[in-house]
């Protein structure tokens, strides 16, 4: 394993690092010209979580890197709306950005440009293609293509491919989680397949904690090659008021 550089807390907004075009199938539909508009989209799909302010959630990680030796690991993270993110666990432990913590309002239409690409069969479900680029100057990630599809309509994999060239293919299975005042329909287990670039520097959104008592993280330097990160996430709490002091540094 490659050395690891100590820094300070990183958002936790999303980052999970792949993309290039796949190449049109005979499954595959261009545009058409009724298509609705893509903000419109992904408004509906925020609506559910408007009301969404915070959780907590137990995460299973599992990570298969041949040039990283991690043991699996369990991590409790806190999400507090817009983007705030805080892990504690007691060992080192690499979890890609956003991949691995989920946030609704990641593609949220006033902070993203948002084209349409394609229809796409995704393992027997159709699904429409779109294109996202964050308007943020400072994103880590150049574009994602995010396929959305289902009943109702959700996000069921993300592909994005980061300015430093580190690829990532993320694949979603959720479930319905019933807590007071609502039912959410939240990720059950997340596979990321992370491709890094030669000789280049992992990317900042693959992060570890660094002390469970402190909020500082790790970051894996000059990684190469490629691996997976397996999570499944359980013990969900919605909206319990999570104090903005648990997110500082």
């Amino acid at each position: 394993m490659k050395s690891i550089l100590v820094h300070g807390i990183a958002t936790f907004l999303t980052a999970v690092l792949m993309l290039s075009a796949a190449p049109l199938s005979a499954q595959d539909r261009p545009a058409a010209q009724s298509q609705r508009d893509p903000r419109e989209i992904f408004t509906d799909l925020i609506r559910p979580y408007q009301g969404l302010n915070d959780y907590t959630a137990k995460i299973q990680v599992q990570v298969d890197m041949p040039n990283l030796r991690v043991p699996d690991f369990t991590a409790t993270i806190y999400f507090k709306k817009p983007d705030k993110f805080h892990v504690e666990t007691r060992r080192f432990a690499p979890i890609p950005r956003s991949s691995g913590v989920f946030n609704p309002f990641q593609f949220d239409p006033e902070k993203n440009r948002i084209e349409f690409q394609r229809t796409q069969n995704l393992d027997g479900v159709p699904a429409d293609i779109y294109r996202v680029e964050p308007f943020d100057s400072k994103s880590a990630i150049r574009y994602y293509q995010v396929w959305v599809g289902g009943n109702p309509k959700r996000i069921l994999q993300v592909e994005s491919l980061s300015f430093r060239g580190a690829r990532g293919l993320v694949k979603i299975t959720q479930q319905w989680v019933e807590q007071i005042g609502g039912k959410w329909l939240l990720p059950a287990k997340i596979n990321v397949h992370l491709t890094f670039p030669e000789a280049e520097q992992a990317p900042e959104g693959l992060t570890a904690k660094d002390n469970p008592l402190t909020g500082g993280m790790r970051q894996i330097d000059e990684m190469s090659g490629e691996g997976d990160v397996f999570i499944t996430y359980s013990d969900w709490r919605v909206n319990t008021g999570l104090e903005d002091s648990l997110f500082k540094p």
